[in-house]
C-alpha cells in the first residue's frame, strides 16, 4: 500500500514538473515573438520615416533683414567715473580747501571706483594741483604724485585741464606729466561718444593760457570749431570740461560765470542736437540745470571742506529706436549727496522736471576773480 502511494505521488510530481516546464517554454516563446514583432514595427516606422521625410521638409525660420534695437538693455549701459578738482597742495588749509587731504581722498575715490562702481572709463576733471604760490618744480612734483594715485584705476582714463594746473606750469608741461598728447579728447565707447573740452584760452587772442593766475574759463574760436566737428556723430554725446557752460555757485555761494563766452559754447552744443549732458567741476559746490534739452552737472571740489571727498558716478543707457536715454548721476561721499535721474531725447526733445529752477541770466552775474577761486 505504501509503495503504491509513493508511485502515485511520484507520477503527480512528474506531471506537475512537465506542465510547469511547458508553461515556461510557452511564456519564453511568447516573449521572443513579442520582441520580434516590436522590432519589426520599429523597423517599419523608421523605414517609412526615411522614405517620407523628403515629402515633409522642416521649415527653418529666416533671420530678420533688419536688427530691432531694444528700448533699454543691459548691453547699452555705459558707466563713467568723474573725479575733479583734487587741488593737491601741502598746506592744511587754503580758504575753504583742505589741499593736503587730496592724496587720501583721491585714493579712496580710486578704490571705490575699482572695487564697487567698476566704470568703463574715468575722466579727470582738471585742477589736479592747487599750485598757488609754489615754484614750477614743486608743482610738477605734486602733479606727478597725485597722478600716480589716479593711475591705480583699472579703467582707462581721460583728462580735462583746469585753471589751477596752469597757474605756474604750461599746458605742454602738464600734458607731459599726465602722459596725454592733446588738450582735448574724443572717445567712442559702446553706444556713446565722450568729448573732453579744453576751456583754458586767453580771451584776447585765443592762445593757450600758460603759467598765469586766472579763475574763469574761455573757449577759443579754434576750440569751438574743434568741438563742432567732435559732435558730428550719430551717437549720443556726453561732454566733460573743467569750467561749466552754465553758471554755478562760487566759494561764497553766489552764482557766477564759469566760462566767459559760455553762450557761444552752448550754441555749439545745442546746434548738434545729440548732446545729452555736460559734466564739469571748478565750482566748490555741486549744481544741476537743464537748459534747452541738455543736462548740465557741476561736481564739488574734492578738497572743499564742506563736501570733502566728493566725486561722481554716471550710468547711461541709450535706446537707438526711440532716441531715449536714462542718465543716473550720483555725487558720491562728501557732505552733500545728490542723486539725479534724468530722461533725455535727442534733437531737443526732453522730459521736463518741475522742480528745476529757471536758467539764470549770465549778464546779471559777476565774473569771479582769482581770489574767489
Amino acid at each position: 500500500m505504501t509503495k503504491r502511494l509513493a508511485k502515485k505521488e511520484k507520477r503527480i510530481h512528474d506531471l506537475i514538473a512537465r506542465v510547469t516546464d511547458q508553461r515556461n517554454r510557452t511564456i519564453v516563446g511568447i516573449g521572443v515573438l513579442s520582441g520580434a514583432v516590436m522590432m519589426c514595427l520599429v523597423g517599419v516606422v523608421l523605414f517609412a520615416g526615411w522614405k517620407l521625410w523628403p515629402l515633409f521638409p522642416v521649415e527653418t525660420p529666416k533671420e530678420s533683414a533688419e536688427l530691432v534695437q531694444p528700448v533699454i538693455t543691459e548691453t547699452s549701459l555705459l558707466k563713467i567715473g568723474f573725479v575733479n578738482d583734487w587741488e593737491y597742495g601741502t598746506r592744511k588749509r587754503l580758504g575753504h580747501k583742505l589741499t593736503n587731504q587730496a592724496p587720501m581722498e583721491l585714493g579712496q575715490a580710486v578704490e571705490y571706483l575699482n572695487t564697487v562702481f567698476q566704470p568703463d572709463i574715468v575722466v579727470g576733471g582738471g585742477d589736479y594741483v592747487e599750485s598757488s604760490g609754489v615754484k614750477p618744480e614743486r608743482a610738477k612734483e605734486q602733479l606727478l604724485l597725485v597722478d600716480k594715485i589716479f593711475q591705480r584705476l583699472t579703467a582707462p582714463r581721460l583728462y580735462a585741464l583746469g585753471n589751477h594746473d596752469m597757474r605756474v606750469l604750461t599746458k605742454a608741461e602738464v600734458r607731459e606729466i599726465l602722459g596725454i598728447e592733446e588738450n582735448h579728447a574724443i572717445r567712442d565707447i559702446g553706444d556713446w561718444r565722450i568729448v573732453v573740452l579744453d576751456t583754458n584760452f586767453n580771451k584776447t587772442d585765443g592762445s593757450d593760457r600758460n603759467a598765469k593766475a586766472y579763475a574763469t574759463g574761455f573757449v577759443s574760436e579754434g576750440e569751438l570749431s574743434w568741438l563742432s566737428e567732435a559732435l558730428r556723430t550719430e551717437r549720443p554725446v556726453i561732454v566733460f570740461s573743467h569750467h561749466s557752460p552754465v553758471v554755478s555757485p562760487n566759494v561764497n555761494g553766489i552764482f557766477s560765470v564759469s566760462i566767459e563766452n559760455a553762450a557761444s559754447v552752448r550754441e555749439v552744443l545745442e546746434a548738434a542736437g545729440n548732446v545729452a549732458a555736460v559734466v564739469s567741476g571748478h565750482s566748490p559746490y555741486g549744481y544741476y540745470e537743464e537748459r534747452n534739452g541738455i543736462h548740465y552737472f557741476v561736481v564739488d571740489t574734492m578738497v572743499n571742506e564742506s563736501a570733502l571727498g566728493t566725486f561722481a558716478t554716471i550710468e547711461m543707457r541709450y535706446a537707438w529706436e526711440t532716441g531715449d536715454a536714462d542718465i543716473l548721476f550720483k555725487r558720491v561721499d562728501g557732505g552733500q549727496r545728490l542723486f539725479e535721474t534724468v530722461d533725455w531725447k535727442r534733437d531737443g526733445r526732453y522730459v521736463e522736471h518741475d522742480r528745476l529752477p529757471e536758467p539764470i541770466r549770465e549778464d546779471t552775474l559777476p565774473v569771479p576773480g582769482v581770489e574767489e577761486d
